[in-house]
C-alpha cells in the first residue's frame, strides 16, 4: 500500500492507480462472491466487485453503496475515491463485515448458477443490516433452532401452491407443515437428519423458492421425495435455508459448512432415449446430486422417473462425447454415459450445455468416493 501511495504522489493516471489497486492482496477476487478479476468498485465501501454483485449493490441503493466501473468510468473518479480504496480494500472490509458469519450461513459463489436471491440477501445482510459485524447486537432468530411461518407449498399431484404453516424444531429434528397456524394435526413431517435443502428459484418460476429433498417412506423404496415451497420475501426464504442448515449442524453435531446442505452439481434438460434403437428421444429434467443422476418428467415432479448411480472410472464408468451405438442416428450434442450394466444415451440442447454436462459428470467419475459431495 505504501508503494502505491508513493507512486500516486508522482501523478500516476487514474487508470494506472486503479490497475495497481486491483493487484493488492484480497482485491483480486470479488469482495462478496470471490469471482476473479472484479472490475467494479463500491467507492464509499472501498471494495472491488464483480458485475453480478455490482448489480445488487446498485439495487440496494446509493445510501448503502455507490458503485463505479474500474475500467469504464476512470475519468469520473476523484482522488478521494481512490484514497478510500487504498485505505480499505476487500481484505479489511471483509474483516469488518464478515467478522462473525455463522458456519450455517450459505454464501454466494462465483458460479453462474448461484441463486440470485442468495446473492442479494448476502449483500443486504453484510452492508445494509450489518448482521456479521463485531458489534452486532443480538444473535439472529435463524440461529435459535426454531423457525415458523407461512410458505406456499406445491401440491404433490397438481400445480397448485397453497399457503401452509411450516415449523422447524431442532429439538425434535423435524420440519412439520400444517394447513394453518391453528391446526393441531400436521400434514407432513420432514426429518432434518436426512434432508437436503437448496434454493430453487432457477426452475420454479418463483423468485423466493426452496426445495426440500428427503428419503421417501418407506426408506427401502430408495426414492427421494422433492417438496417445493416459496415465500413472498427473499430474506425469509434465505433465512429458512440458513435455519435448516443450522438445525442440521446442531442436530447432527457437524462442524463443516459444506456438510450442512449442498447444491446440485448440475441441473437442466437433456433428451434421453431407451436401450432399444427403436425408442424415441424424450425431454427429461436431469439433476446431478453427488453420484446420483436423477431424471424427471418435469422440474417440479415430487419423484424421479429413475436414478443412475455413477461410480468411479476404475469400476467401468465413463462419459463419452457422442453416441457409441452405431445403430442410432447421432444427435447434434450427443453423449454416452457408460455404466457396467448398460449405456445411457443423452443429448444436450446446446454446445455450452453439452460441455457443462460432460464436465460435471466426468468430474464425478474421476473423483474418489469420499470427495464427491
Amino acid at each position: 500500500m505504501t508503494s502505491i501511495k508513493r507512486q500516486s504522489e508522482i501523478r500516476l493516471t487514474t487508470a494506472e492507480q486503479l490497475a495497481m489497486i486491483s493487484l493488492q492482496p484480497g482485491n483480486e477476487l470479488c469482495a462478496d462472491c470471490c469471482a476473479p478479476e472484479p472490475d467494479w468498485a463500491s467507492t464509499n465501501l472501498g471494495i472491488l466487485l464483480c458485475i453480478n454483485c455490482c448489480g445488487v449493490h446498485r439495487k440496494v441503493g446509493t445510501h448503502i453503496s455507490q458503485v463505479k466501473s474500474v475500467k469504464l468510468d476512470d475519468r469520473s473518479w476523484s482522488q478521494q475515491m481512490i484514497e478510500n480504496l487504498l485505505a480499505i480494500g476487500n481484505k479489511i472490509s471483509n474483516e469488518k463485515f464478515c467478522f462473525r458469519v455463522p458456519i450455517a450461513y450459505k454464501r454466494p459463489t462465483a458460479d453462474e448458477n448461484t441463486d440470485p436471491v442468495l446473492r442479494e440477501e448476502w449483500i443486504r445482510a453484510k452492508y445494509e443490516r450489518k448482521e456479521f459485524v463485531d458489534e452486532a447486537k443480538a444473535e439472529p432468530d435463524y440461529l435459535s433452532g426454531k423457525k415458523s411461518g407461512i410458505l406456499f407449498k406445491k401440491g404433490k399431484g397438481n400445480k397448485d401452491w397453497k399457503a401452509r404453516w411450516f415449523v422447524l424444531d431442532v429439538s425434535a429434528g423435524t420440519i412439520c407443515y400444517y394447513k394453518s397456524r391453528s391446526s393441531d394435526q400436521s400434514l407432513g413431517v420432514l426429518p432434518i437428519a436426512n434432508m437436503n435443502a437448496c434454493l430453487a428459484s432457477v426452475f420454479t418460476n418463483h423468485p423466493h423458492s426452496i426445495q426440500f429433498a428427503v428419503p421417501d417412506t418407506p426408506v427401502s423404496s430408495g426414492r427421494t421425495r422433492n417438496i417445493f415451497a416459496y415465500s413472498e420475501k427473499g430474506r425469509d426464504i434465505v433465512e429458512w435455508l440458513v435455519a435448516i442448515r443450522h438445525a442440521r449442524q446442531e442436530f447432527l453435531k457437524l462442524s463443516a459448512g459444506h456438510l450442512l446442505t449442498k447444491d446440485f452439481s448440475k441441473v437442466g434438460y437433456l433428451q434421453k432415449t431407451g436401450p432399444n434403437p427403436s425408442h424415441g428421444w424424450k425431454k427429461r429434467w436431469f439433476v446431478l446430486d453427488g453420484r446420483k443422476l436423477r431424471y424427471y418428467g418435469h422440474p417440479l415432479d415430487p419423484f424421479e422417473i429413475n436414478e443412475i448411480n455413477i461410480g468411479h472410472q476404475s469400476e467401468g464408468f465413463d462419459i463419452i462425447d457422442g453416441i457409441t451405438d452405431s445403430r442410432r442416428r447421432a444427435p447434434q450434442y450427443g453423449l454416452t454415459l457408460k455404466t457396467p450394466s448398460r449405456d445411457f444415451y443423452l443429448n444436450a440442447i446446446s454446445i455450452p450445455d453439452f460441455e457443462a454436462w460432460m464436465s460435471a459428470i466426468k468430474m464425478v467419475i474421476m473423483t474418489e468416493d469420499d470427495l464427491v459431495d
